[in-house]
């Protein structure tokens, strides 16, 4: 049974690999809105139902691919031991601007937004589980809001990023992103206990 299993996972991740792989190949060529599914599948060598097995649309399938691509930067981050980075925003970014033909072609699409919205969710929940290490004495709560907080500023940085066509140096980015998680952090562990309860419900508002 767990051998099977493991070799359907295996499968899973060849398909998905290459499915995004055809999508940055063929983004360095095409407008990202003239992508259509058939296109990709062709490319990836895969059949259109293999496609719809994994993922319910052309919109899904952007989200869950930049969102993968988040989470093996940071698994890359983690194995490299860089481990007061809440974020792993060294890899996404150095990743993005290894690929620029590509990253053109999404700044002015509508599939952007879609991207970064997917690509935010799962930035929070890096975040998330990095500040339950860095700061293991925030409630919850607030650890939750820090890590909403990180995730979206960074987002923002990337879009900045992008719709100014990389005027600003990755590594610039990475320290200017870094400096600012760091100073959060300083202004948690030095700010009093919140004077209001992180789990008190609002009033009911009619």
């Amino acid at each position: 049974m767990s051998g099977n299993g493991s070799g359907m996972d295996e499968r899973v991740a060849r398909t998905r690999q290459r499915l995004a792989h055809a999508l940055i190949a063929l983004g360095r060529t095409c407008d990202l809105e003239d992508i259509r599914v058939g296109d990709l599948a062709k490319s990836a060598g895969v059949g259109r139902s293999t496609f719809y097995a994994h993922f319910r649309d052309r919109d899904d399938f952007l989200g869950q691919s930049f969102a993968g691509m988040i989470a093996v930067c940071d698994s890359a981050a983690r194995r490299e031991g860089l481990s007061s980075d809440i974020l792993p925003i060294a890899h996404v970014v150095m990743h993005i601007a290894g690929n620029q033909a590509f990253s053109r072609r999404v700044a002015p699409s509508r599939s952007m937004e879609v991207m970064l919205a997917a690509g935010e969710r799962k930035l929070r929940l890096i975040a998330e589980a990095n500040l339950e290490r860095l700061a293991a004495g925030l409630h919850p709560e607030e650890r939750r809001q820090t890590a909403a907080f990180l995730a979206g500023a960074f987002i923002g940085q990337l879009r900045l990023w992008l719709q100014n066509d990389f005027r600003t140096a990755p590594e610039t980015l990475i320290v200017s992103h870094r400096r600012l998680a760091a100073g959060v952090l300083e202004t948690i562990a030095a700010a009093p206990p919140s004077p209001v309860p992180f789990d008190r419900r609002p009033a009911h508002v009619p």
